[in-house]
């Protein structure tokens, strides 16, 4: 549930001229807030200014909204759930001042509903920080972290010359399931586990044993891009030469693809990506010229 658009009493008073100078500084002529400024701003001047007592009767109802606005607002970027009840609180109690000075359940009833909703949210990440804490306490680390660790210990034994030891710790890091268990939502940490198995393939037992590794990926991530976008540019450079330039094609594609669907089309960006994008089509047209 997102946070419902600001209610209208309050761009009324906000337009009106009429907000006390300490909460006006934080609005435009227009009324949109400034640059600088956000609702916990605005909240923070409310509540000051609505302690200080002597508030003009026929504001004091849309201020309070205001506030209670800007206290719900701040509850999606708090980290603590113990500062989200402190703040869904503080609203609550504005919520019932707006109603308690003529504002009209009709604009309150979406906040109330959307102070539910981070109640319940708070809850949420109170039990899910309980449970890293737990995790943590047992394993010594997150899920991600000890995914992390042992990609670690694979790179050093890369590095030794212990192949043998180090793609068996890469390949029991790919193979962990990023769907479901303890360590769903590691995806990144398994696509390099991935990465690394298809990259030593390629260039130490050649293109058959590249694309079966590439298969085995493929079929592992159920449908999803392997590689991941943020390893494509790495991955196409690291095979670049080794004999699989249609492997190479499609995670450029996909890469491509991948930018268009999330409105970022306009690529390769850097200098390094149009480098590796020359270098991979110039393989890719080479590769066809010989068929």
């Amino acid at each position: 549930m997102e946070l419902p658009s600001v209610p209208a009493s309050v761009t009324t008073v906000i337009t009106s001229g009429k907000l006390p100078p300490e909460c006006a500084a934080f609005f435009t002529s227009g009324g949109a807030l400034t640059e600088e400024a956000d609702w916990s701003h605005v909240a923070s001047a409310v509540d000051a200014y609505l302690a200080s007592g002597g508030v003009d009767a026929h504001v004091r109802g849309a201020l309070a909204l205001a506030g209670a606005y800007g206290r719900l607002d701040a509850l999606e970027d708090c980290p603590e759930p113990d500062d989200m009840d402190e703040d869904n609180d503080r609203a609550v109690e504005l919520l019932q001042a707006a109603e308690a000075n003529g504002v009209d359940e009709n604009e309150t009833s979406e906040l109330w509903c959307y102070s539910a909703h981070m109640r319940s949210r708070a809850a949420e990440l109170r039990d899910h920080l309980a449970e890293t804490h737990a995790y943590i306490e047992k394993h010594g680390s997150t899920p991600w972290g000890r995914l992390e660790a042992k990609l670690g210990r694979a790179h050093d034994l890369s590095f030794a010359g212990d192949r043998a030891a180090a793609l068996a710790l890469f390949r029991e890091v790919a193979e962990i399931s990023p769907w479901d268990g303890e360590f769903s939502g590691c995806f990144d940490r398994v696509d390099v586990g991935w990465c690394r198995l298809l990259h030593d393939a390629a260039h130490v037992d050649g293109p058959e044993a590249a694309r079966k590794v590439w298969q085995e990926a493929r079929a592992h991530y159920r449908g999803a891009r392997f590689p991941l976008t943020m390893h494509s540019w790495q991955l196409a450079e690291m095979l670049l030469g080794t004999g699989v330039p249609d492997i190479i094609e499609v995670i450029i594609y996909e890469w491509l693809e991948a930018a268009e669907e999330a409105g970022t089309s306009d690529v390769p960006v850097t200098e390094d990506e149009h480098r590796i994008f020359q270098l991979a089509l110039a393989e890719i047209e080479g590769s066809r010229s010989v068929r």
